[in-house]
């Protein structure tokens, strides 16, 4: 764990912009569970029984797939460049950027790392790439916490997450098809500026034994042959498969793990509120989770952002943070004060080790008014005087 002093202004590692780009509708198409419903069933499979079993099981009404001829690096560009709008900093003025884009093939990251380096105008080699599944955001903020330790003010790290599981999923799968979505987002972290203050992230991976996985097939596994788009056509390629009872409630554990090592973490003072927000697996494992911890922690508040905008593998939690106020408003949470936690919170597929691992992570930050995206705000107000 990397841990920062509130001390000292000059050595306070913030989180100082978030962005995501799910309004743009030139790059996503809709997908609603008459959509799932249908795909759920191609090829003769049994799928849902209908629009009700899917909202029921998933917790989601929408979710999304890129366009017709929309690719990765579509999503890339536009919202690196709404990155670049939003923090007034172009990608040059980062010492690293850190791109997360999960994939059954490994090499994928690399190739749109080096895309978007080219179409950026950046040097080769200037994106570091990698394949981190649900915690990869907690894993890209670990990294970034290492590289900026011992950094003078204004150095800074760009952390990307390009999310398109469409491409290594089964559209038939009913274990995925209702629950997975295309998203990305993009964030800063910064060394002495204006933003909510990180006090510690940590992530790591975690064999899950034999003893906590009720019967022995993989957690994952990879299946190469004649598989189903999002758009209902067939395409060979490799699609990903899930031991769903294991990976349910093992990724339960490791949330709630991750949970009490982060609340132990914070100075946390009488009338300081915690609120968390956790990966946006399924509507029953997120149901569970708020089950238990709510029983543990009575007081601290969770969110729920799946209904709209499903699991986006490594971008769910950093658009719960480029959307905090909405998804506050849409979970009837009063806006925090100054000096309120906030906690990050993943869980999910170790892409290394897939077989009979899982990765799992949190971060914990303290609230400030006005701070994210201060950095937009206050050269927009420079340029009208």
């Amino acid at each position: 764990m990397k841990d920062f002093s509130f001390g000292n202004a000059v050595n306070t590692l913030g989180l100082t912009a978030a962005v995501d780009v799910f309004d743009d509708e030139a790059l996503f198409q809709p997908l609603n569970n008459e959509d799932v419903l249908g795909l759920s069933q191609l090829g003769g499979a049994d799928g849902f029984s209908g629009t009700a079993a899917i909202l029921r099981s998933t917790g989601i009404s929408q979710r999304r797939v890129l366009r017709a001829g929309v690719a990765p690096i579509d999503l890339a560009i536009a919202v690196c460049r709404k990155l670049e709008q939003i923090s007034a900093s172009s990608l040059r003025e980062f010492g690293h950027i850190l791109l997360c884009h999960s994939h059954v093939d490994p090499t994928a990251c690399e190739q749109l790392a080096a895309r978007m380096s080219a179409r950026l105008g950046l040097a080769p080699n200037s994106i570091s790439a990698f394949n981190h599944g649900c915690s990869g955001f907690l894993k890209l903020m670990t990294e970034g916490s290492l590289l900026l330790e011992d950094s003078e003010p204004g150095a800074k790290v760009a952390l990307v997450s390009i999310e398109t599981p469409e491409f290594w999923h089964d559209a038939s799968d009913r274990l995925f098809c209702g629950l997975v979505s295309a998203g990305a987002t993009a964030a800063v972290m910064e060394v002495g500026a204006e933003g909510l203050p990180i006090s510690s992230v940590k992530s790591d991976d975690f064999r899950i034994p034999a003893d906590r996985r009720p019967n022995p097939e993989p957690l994952f596994s990879i299946e190469t042959g004649d598989f189903f788009d999002f758009h209902g056509n067939p395409s060979h390629r490799q699609v990903m498969r899930m031991n769903a009872e294991p990976v349910f409630l093992n990724g339960i554990e490791l949330m709630l793990d991750s949970l009490r090592s982060a609340l132990m973490s914070i100075d946390r003072r009488h009338g300081e509120r915690v609120i968390v927000a956790p990966h946006q697996p399924s509507g029953k494992l997120l149901k569970a989770l708020i089950a238990a911890a709510k029983l543990e922690f009575p007081e601290i508040e969770l969110l729920n952002n799946l209904e709209f905008y499903g699991n986006t593998i490594s971008s769910s939690v950093p658009t719960l943070v480029s959307r905090f106020e909405e998804v506050l408003q849409r979970n009837n949470v009063e806006p925090p004060r100054d000096g309120d936690h906030i906690i990050l919170l993943a869980a999910g597929i170790c892409m290394n080790e897939i077989n009979d691992h899982m990765s799992a992570g949190y971060a914990c930050m303290k609230w400030q008014s006005g701070a994210l995206n201060a950095s937009r705000r206050q050269s927009v107000m420079n340029a009208a005087r």
